[in-house]
């Protein structure tokens, strides 16, 4: 199978492109150089990436063969489109690049173009969809949704959720690295699926009661320290002895 992954820079994305470099056939890896992380908050971003660092360690460098780099936004796209089209991959990944558009989105007939959002679809969009939850004492929301790819955000038809094992000791930065673990082995076993010939899961995004949409720009650090506040007065341990919220969830 050959494969490509549209992604970014960081300990995480590598991991991902690489585990799922290891499965494919050939794998080209389409990593968009992004800025570091724009916030005041310069200590939550350094936690994140030394805990990223125990997670992932070994992925500081992408695997693949073929890789490239291109400088965030959309001012490649011509040339990006057509290294791909010439590529001509079997399927087609993304995991935090920014928003893929035409023509890219319809270059695969067989549509086999997928998703990985990290939060779980359709309860939680946009950004930092796993830092929420913890804001809103909502820790069964978190997760991430591995759908097919569309025009909008987060909006594509879902072919399976993924769900971390949460622990005492947990924070938003291992709980995050840990959902990233079980979705890289959950795309390992979409790919395997798509070897065999069979269709993926196609369903359709619901409605829900409550939006929860956020932005980057809703970061700040009155939020950050409620996120702080809420795990030192026992967020985790109230969460694994209370009842847990039943949530429509999709599975592979």
């Amino acid at each position: 199978m050959r494969i490509v992954i549209f992604t970014s820079n960081a300990l995480r994305h590598k991991f991902v492109a690489n585990r799922l470099s290891e499965h494919a056939d050939d794998a080209l890896v389409i990593s968009e150089c992004r800025p570091s992380d724009a916030s005041p908050a310069d200590d939550h971003f350094l936690l994140r990436y030394e805990t990223e660092k125990k997670f992932f360690r070994g992925n500081d460098f992408f695997t693949a063969k073929k890789v490239l780099p291109l400088i965030y936004g959309e001012a490649n796209l011509e040339y990006t489109f057509d290294t791909v089209k010439s590529f001509k991959p079997d399927a087609m990944f993304v995991f935090g690049a920014c928003i893929i558009k035409e023509p890219l989105l319809s270059l695969l007939p067989s549509g086999v173009f997928i998703n990985l959002h990290l939060g779980l679809s359709p309860y939680y969009r946009g950004a930092g969809t796993n830092f929420w939850p913890f804001i809103n004492k909502e820790l069964e929301y978190i997760g991430s949704t591995i759908l097919h790819i569309d025009a909008g955000i987060d909006t594509g038809d879902i072919i399976a959720h993924v769900r971390p094992n949460i622990e005492m000791g947990d924070n938003v930065h291992t709980v995050g690295s840990k959902v990233i673990l079980e979705s890289a082995s959950t795309l390992i076993k979409i790919m395997n699926i798509l070897k065999t010939g069979k269709k993926l899961n196609r369903v359709k995004q619901w409605k829900v009661p409550s939006k929860r949409y956020y932005k980057v720009s809703d970061f700040n650090e009155k939020v950050l320290t409620k996120y702080k506040n809420n795990l030192e007065n026992g967020l985790i341990e109230k969460y694994l002895n209370s009842p847990k919220k039943k949530l429509k969830l999709i599975s592979l």
